[in-house]
């Protein structure tokens, strides 16, 4: 996230430490307005990024490559990758996931996009039937917009931590909402399931 100035300087009246704690609070607000301005501009961009990213490493068929490309990006570390790695082994062999998740969870040094999709796969518990296999790969993916958060350039950069486990939760639910929904969809009229109207 962007810093305030170095040289910037406070209105009349402000002394307290206080008033500096109100400031600092008052600039990550504004601050977190520029970076969704900022992202939702060039929503495209990060999307088109992240498919671009991922169609690459999907084509090798290695879960490790998913995760090895958000080291750079998303701050995965060696250590997070061999335990996510891990952890993808039991959810796709449908194993128990509890220690494993605990285990990433509890290591003080995990980097947060490993705890958060640590969590994501033992504790989000949507109220549908979920795969979750389904629920991994959407956590993996969805920080992948990370990628195009570290390529920008401009004076607004989104904080990258943040847009990556933004990003795992969000892919994480729809991923694992979308089947849900789209069963329901099919269970009435696409005109009404379209239909904006109150009622």
């Amino acid at each position: 996230m962007t810093q305030p100035p170095d040289d910037l300087v406070f209105e009349e009246g402000w002394g307290t430490a206080m008033d500096a704690v109100t400031f600092e609070s008052k600039w990550k607000s504004i601050m977190s307005e520029i970076e969704a301005v900022s992202i939702s501009r060039d929503a495209a961009d990060y999307f088109r990024t992240a498919a671009n990213y991922i169609a690459e490493d999907a084509a090798i068929r290695r879960f490790r490559y998913h995760l090895l490309r958000l080291t750079a990006s998303a701050g995965l570390t060696d250590k997070d990758v061999e335990e996510l790695g891990e952890l993808g082994r039991l959810v796709f062999r449908e194993d128990r996931t509890t220690d494993q998740t605990a285990r990433i969870a509890q290591r003080t040094d995990a980097s947060p996009l490993a705890v958060t999709i640590a969590k994501v796969v033992e504790e989000g518990t949507p109220p549908w039937p979920a795969d979750p296999k389904a629920t991994l790969l959407g956590a993996v993916l969805g920080a992948y917009i990370s990628l195009r958060a570290l390529s920008d350039a401009s004076g607004s950069r989104p904080d990258v931590t943040l847009v990556a486990t933004s990003g795992a939760v969000a892919g994480a639910l729809a991923t694992s909402a979308s089947t849900f929904v789209m069963g329901n969809i099919k269970q009435t009229s696409l005109d009404d399931y379209l239909d904006v109207r109150e009622g």
